[in-house]
């Protein structure tokens, strides 16, 4: 089956969420996202709080934003002003001009395409930043973890990405299989949370001793050999128990794109190990192949149905309301109370995925955390927003998102 741009981003445009490089154009405008029934308290004197999006089509996206103007706008005094769909880094800055014009006080980012001139503008003009759901690279966080207005951020980090590329594999080599193809999504363009999430699953299937790739059997050296070639070589791949039959990457869509899918599926492997938005991108092709597909994506109703059909065999995801202790973070801050480091800086903390095998975990998941009832709820979030708690309060706060430790 041939895949389309329209059907890629149209049916799932979550890609442009995951990967800030989203299909579509985006303008300078700016929409208001705050709630019309919001209680009393969040009413009075609400702090303008602006968010920078790459996506604001795919069900992920909207669920990000319904739990921040449903449910966080009705229940704190903030108003949400949402960016139009931020395709580059040109989009990101001109929206940074547009908020910064409208006296925002705070910038909540999920756009990562140019993430220090969004730091640089933040603290230039004094009004707070915040990352969502996403990480500042080493280097990048010692050059601004002391700026006086950056609060930080909550999401997965490198090891975090590796990890959930690991259990990806553990999961499927649990269930026998052995023979797998690879889509590695921005692997070519450095994109570092693909290619930990690709070294994790090459590193999971060389725990077997005849296993390697390209003669690496560790985590380090299985980087080491990714970031040298920019992509990965199933040539490079050894083994006498797993096989890797294929490998996609980029989403090009030409002809080249198409005819190097046909080849993966045709080779029919057990799975197809995704570093991310597999089933938007191959859910359709491999559809009664009998192919199952791994992914890190977002737990979605197209994702649902895509397990409940036998064609998503594993995701890592983000839930619902993943994003409120960065809320809370952000409008502490804006009210006197930042969070900082014992050295003074702004915070990086780490939060991971919530994994599903099952079309019953997943719709357990879905039923413990959404907009009507998330996890990160006004009683969570109220003891960390401006309330006297300290850093390490917030970091253990923080640091407890499990399923088991938000749900039981």
């Amino acid at each position: 089956m041939k895949i389309t741009r329209k059907m890629a981003f149209g049916t799932a445009a979550g890609v442009a969420a995951a990967l800030s490089l989203a299909a579509c154009s985006s303008s300078a405008g700016t929409t208001d996202g705050s709630s019309a029934g919001a209680t009393d308290a969040a009413a009075a004197d609400p702090v303008k709080m602006c968010v920078l999006v790459a996506d604001v089509t795919s069900s992920e996206a909207l669920s990000f934003r319904d739990y921040y103007t449903d449910y966080i706008a009705g229940n704190f005094p903030v108003e949400f002003v949402y960016s139009d769909e931020l395709a580059d880094a040109e989009a990101e800055k001109t929206a940074m001009e547009g908020f910064i014009a409208n006296n925002c006080e705070a910038v909540i980012s999920f756009a990562s395409a140019d993430r220090p001139t969004q730091l640089d503008m933040a603290e230039d003009a004094g009004i707070y930043y915040a990352v969502a759901t996403g990480a500042l690279s080493e280097e990048e966080y010692e050059t601004f973890k002391d700026y006086e207005y950056y609060v930080g951020a909550i999401g997965p980090d490198a090891m975090t990405e590796y990890q959930a590329g690991y259990d990806m594999v553990k999961h499927f080599t649990a269930e026998g299989d052995t023979e797998f193809g690879i889509f590695g999504g921005g692997v070519p363009y450095y994109l570092e949370m693909h290619i930990y999430r690709a070294a994790g699953m090459l590193a999971a299937l060389a725990e077997d001793p005849t296993t390697s790739y390209g003669g690496a059997t560790e985590m380090g050296d299985i980087l080491g050999k990714i970031y040298q070639d920019g992509t990965i070589k199933i040539a490079d791949f050894e083994s006498d128990v797993y096989t890797l039959s294929g490998y996609l990457e980029t989403w090009d869509f030409d002809a080249a794109w198409q005819a190097s899918m046909a080849d993966m599926i045709a080779a029919g492997p057990d799975a197809i190990l995704a570093v991310g938005t597999g089933n938007a991108i191959l859910g359709a092709a491999v559809d009664g192949t009998g192919i199952q597909i791994g992914d890190i994506d977002a737990y979605t109703e197209d994702n649902l149905v895509a397990m409940e059909n036998g064609t998503l065999g594993f995701l890592a995801g983000k839930f619902t309301s993943i994003n409120g202790p960065i809320f809370a973070a952000t409008l502490s801050a804006v009210q006197g109370e930042p969070y900082r480091t014992a050295e003074g800086s702004a915070f990086a903390l780490s939060q991971g995925y919530w994994e599903a095998t099952t079309a019953e975990e997943f719709q357990e998941i879905v039923d413990a955390d959404n907009v009507d009832a998330p996890v990160y709820d006004v009683d969570a979030l109220s003891p960390f927003v401006a309330s006297g708690a300290s850093y390490d309060e917030f970091a253990d706060f923080v640091s407890k998102y499990t399923f088991a430790d938000l749900v039981g």
